[in-house]
């Protein structure tokens, strides 16, 4: 292989196809455990999170996990095969994306079905703090709401694994500090989110929370870019 025919296309083809079987796996473990928890401690006056919010932060820290791998697993598997930096870049930034999209779906497509069965069971899945089957407004911003949380979880992971790779395991730690005050930014502007340090303490509308999350996100992609474009490859 080399540079022209590991396009950033076919590097995100790729690493999409295999990010997402593992993203089939996780789900399946979680929506497995999720079972497990209703079918033990259901009753008739209990009341549980549905499953999409159930797992969000699960889900969160596998794409913080999936983060730190593309550059751990896969940039140096890239870059032996030939693989352009710039193209590697593009290739999971596109696929950082569609992951986001991909497992909000599942995770939601996953709870409509677990809701639609609950009717037939008896049991009361049905989550309060977050209900997305009230109206459209309410759905879409829930939806968009996982996708931003999914994909800043994933560019912070990137972040780190990069930080660690490019200057060493003192920055590797800086970035971990930094990681940890960019969870609790993200905590602020997205309440969909478990990990948040100041739930109760600060709330911002959606009118300035989302512009802020697309500059969180501009600006994890810069700093990706920044530490991979000329990075030296370890043999």
């Amino acid at each position: 292989m080399n540079p022209i025919i590991l396009s950033s296309k076919k590097i995100a083809g790729l690493l999409f196809k295999e990010q997402v079987k593992w993203t089939i796996w996780f789900l399946s473990f979680m929506f497995v455990i999720y079972i497990v928890v209703v079918s033990f401690a259901s009753g008739p006056h209990s009341s549980f999170i549905d499953l999409a919010n159930f797992s969000n932060g699960s889900s969160a820290i596998y794409m913080l996990v999936i983060g730190i791998l593309t550059t751990s697993t896969f940039f140096y598997y890239y870059m032996q095969q030939g693989a352009a930096r710039k193209n590697f870049f593009f290739g999971a930034a596109l696929t950082s994306v569609l992951l986001a999209v991909v497992i909000t779906i599942m995770l939601i497509l996953l709870t409509f079905i677990l809701e639609f069965a609950a009717g037939w069971t008896g049991w009361n899945i049905h989550g309060q703090e977050f209900d997305f089957t009230s109206s459209i407004s309410e759905f879409i911003y829930i939806f968009v709401s996982f996708i931003i949380m999914h994909l800043i979880y994933f560019l912070i992971g990137w972040m780190i694994g990069l930080t660690f790779y490019r200057l060493g395991w003192l920055y590797g730690l800086l970035s971990i500090a930094c990681s940890i005050l960019l969870l609790a930014i993200t905590g602020i502007l997205i309440e969909v989110t478990h990990f948040s340090f100041f739930t109760n303490m600060i709330h911002l509308p959606a009118f300035i929370a989302f512009p802020l999350n697309i500059v969180l996100i501009i600006l994890l992609f810069g700093v990706n870019y920044r530490l991979i474009k000329d990075v030296t490859v370890k043999i």
